[in-house]
Formats: C-alpha cells, sequence, structure tokens
C-alpha cells in the first residue's frame, strides 16, 4: 500500500481551495463506493473504474436533506435563496421540483423507494432525469476536474471519467439504470486501496463531514444554520419501516401457508410472527442497506444478541443453505425488485446467470470478511 496517496488526499482536503461543498460530497460519495462496491469495481493496470451513476446516487442522498430543509441552507460561498443571483448550487433548482412533488408523499424515504424499486411516478419522471444530468454534469466538470490541482497543477489529477461514453438518450429513471447508463469514473489502485482501509478516518465526522459542516455555518450569513445541525443532515439517511414492512409481509404469508419459519442464524423454529424479528445481514448501521436480500428472519431474542455485529464467514457458510433458501423465497414474491437490488448491491449489473445464489453468496462473505478484517467490526457467532 502507497501510504503517500494518504498523505497527499489529506493534504488536498485541507489546502485545495473550497468554493462549494462540491468537494467533500466528491472525496466522501468515492471513500463509500471503494468500500462498498468492491463487486462492481473493475481494474485496468494501475487505475480501478466504478460506476459514475454511484457519485450520482451518493449525491442524491447527501444533498437531499440539505436542500429540503425547512430554512436555507447555502452550499456555495454567497448563495442566496434568490436563485438568479448567480451564485447558486448548480443543480439546486432541479432538485426542488423532485423535493416539492415528495414533500407531502412521505419525503426522501419515499422518493428513495421509487427510485430504488423502480416505481417512481410518471409525472416526476422528466424532472428527475433532468436532475440526474444535472448532478452528473456538476461532479464531472466541477470538483471531479479541479480536485488537486494545486499540487499537480492538473486537471483530472485524482479522479477522472470516461469522456468517451455518451449517456444513453433514455435517460435513467430508477437506481439500475442510472447506474448501467452513466459512464464510469476512475481513480489510482493504490488511492482506491488507502480509502478501503483508512477511509473511515478521511470522511469521519473529524474530518470530511466536519469540514463540510464548517463550511456550511461559514457560508451562512444569516447565522442560523449551525455546525451541530448540518452534521445531522449530512448524517441522514432514509427510513427502513418501509423496506422491513415489505419484507415482513412476506415472511407472514408463509406463516399462513405453513404455519412456522426457521431463524436464518440458530435454524431453530419460529413459531408465531410475534416471535419473529427482521435481521439485517449486514447491520444497517454499518451497511445502510434496506434491500430485501439483506433482510432476513430471526428469532427475536437471536437478534438482540447480533445487534450491530458482522456474520463470521464460517457461521454465514454453515447459513449458506437457509440464506439462499430465504433469497429464493423472496424472489418468488417480488421479483422484480429483489432483482434490481441484488443486482447492484451484490451481483453487478451484467445478466446473472443460472448459478446467481452462488454468486450472491460470495460476495455477500467477500463483504463480511471485509468489515471484519479490514474495518475492524466485531465478528459475530451463536
Amino acid at each position: 500500500m502507497d501510504l503517500a496517496q494518504y498523505r497527499r488526499i489529506n493534504t488536498i482536503i485541507e489546502r485545495d481551495s473550497a468554493d462549494a461543498t462540491y468537494k467533500y460530497a466528491l472525496l466522501r460519495g468515492v471513500i463509500e463506493i471503494c468500500q462498498q462496491s468492491s463487486h462492481l469495481r473493475e481494474d485496468d493496470g494501475d487505475a480501478v473504474s466504478f460506476p459514475l451513476g454511484l457519485l450520482v446516487e451518493k449525491w442524491l442522498l447527501y444533498y437531499y436533506p440539505i436542500f429540503a430543509a425547512p430554512a436555507f441552507i447555502p452550499q456555495k460561498n454567497g448563495e442566496t435563496p434568490d436563485q438568479e443571483t448567480g451564485k447558486a448550487v448548480s443543480f439546486r433548482k432541479h432538485f426542488m421540483p423532485v423535493i416539492d412533488y415528495y414533500q407531502d408523499r412521505g419525503g426522501i424515504s419515499v422518493f428513495y423507494n421509487d427510485y430504488a424499486r423502480g416505481t417512481m411516478p410518471v409525472e416526476i419522471r422528466p424532472a428527475f432525469q433532468t436532475l440526474v444530468k444535472a448532478i452528473r454534469k456538476t461532479i464531472t466538470e466541477m470538483p471531479m476536474k479541479h480536485l488537486g490541482y494545486s499540487q499537480s497543477k492538473e486537471h483530472y489529477s485524482v479522479f477522472d471519467y470516461d469522456r468517451q461514453y455518451r449517456v444513453s438518450r433514455e435517460s435513467p429513471v430508477d437506481r439500475t439504470c442510472l447506474i448501467e447508463h452513466s459512464g464510469r469514473f476512475s481513480l489510482s489502485r493504490d488511492l482506491c486501496t488507502v480509502f478501503e482501509h483508512f477511509g473511515g478516518f478521511i470522511s469521519g465526522e473529524e474530518c470530511l463531514l466536519k469540514k463540510w459542516a464548517e463550511f456550511t455555518a461559514a457560508a451562512d450569513k444569516t447565522g442560523t444554520v449551525t455546525e451541530e445541525s448540518m452534521l445531522s443532515l449530512l448524517t441522514k439517511t432514509p427510513t427502513t419501516e418501509r423496506a422491513i414492512a415489505d419484507a415482513r409481509t412476506i415472511y407472514r404469508s408463509v406463516f399462513a401457508e405453513e404455519g412456522t419459519l426457521t431463524c436464518v442464524w440458530s435454524g431453530k423454529a419460529i413459531s408465531s410472527p410475534e416471535a419473529m424479528h427482521i435481521d439485517h445481514v449486514l447491520p444497517f448501521a454499518v451497511w445502510k442497506n434496506n434491500d430485501l436480500w439483506n433482510l432476513l428472519p430471526a428469532l427475536d431474542f437471536i437478534n438482540a444478541r447480533k445487534r450491530d455485529r458482522i456474520p463470521d464467514p464460517a457461521l454465514l457458510e454453515d447459513r449458506r443453505d437457509c440464506i439462499i433458501g430465504y433469497w429464493n423465497l423472496l424472489h418468488d414474491h417480488a421479483p422484480r425488485p429483489f432483482e434490481r437490488e441484488i443486482a447492484v448491491s451484490l451481483l453487478g449489473l451484467e445478466t446473472p446467470g443460472s448459478d446467481w445464489q452462488d454468486q450472491a453468496f460470495d460476495h455477500l462473505a467477500e463483504k463480511c470478511a471485509y468489515l471484519i478484517h479490514v474495518r475492524g467490526y466485531e465478528a459475530w457467532v451463536i
């Protein structure tokens, strides 16, 4: 591992000028992608690449709570509620129709559910298409271009993207299409390794997020935005209730037909719906994933023991057949959302083969091993 890359990125965070929060959003997004999306990574010599749509998705989720806040929160020096001043964040005006549409429909959580599952209503799709194009344009023409210029005096010296790639005229309106049809971005293999191992220290509240919050508080000339309130918005994620309810409905239907389920971890019978908990295989506090494949039934006391720990690889392998059995069950009951989610989160975007279950399980095992051995999370065994 080349630790010079670690020093370089910290120097960029400290010394590169910032007229907007784009730099922080770009680095935060790339770090999370390097840590979470190895199954979508492509290697080319000393460089690696990921779908650029993953970055667009990150920015959608980062900026939604900020722009939806009751009081105006500037994200650019000199930005005001008057969007005609020339100081506005370039894609804010395209975000507002989407935020306004979902304001009385459940906000960010309903928006994310519609986006992730491909159920976005027809009337808001054109506005969403315009928004993702504007975010992609901002990412590639602003922070991606200028990051690191203070040191190298060259544009695209840290991250780059495929300029030969033409975004499809069939603009994306769901998660799979966005990731599949937005091209790719690249970075050095060494920097990707640094992000995998030390990204949490770089993007944690003592560095990137704190600086993002400090910038916003300083840019707000009204004095109403505090660092604390901004950190709260920067760590906000869509709620899990809707996804868990969908999974619970499927498992309750099995209870109605068969009268019992098996605890995914202990193998013991779950005698009633009341004794069943919906467990996040990869804990939500660690991975922020609400996909159906990650929501499996467990006995209430077993789930309480597991808490936010990561399944030990040996336990995972021991429960392989049970996990895959529940994946098949979920797929039978909700094929479209299940396929969309597991493709993006575990399989990759190529058409899965007949052994998709084993491929997905192997990627899940890799992610658990990464979280335990690289990120240092506690392993869990029964």
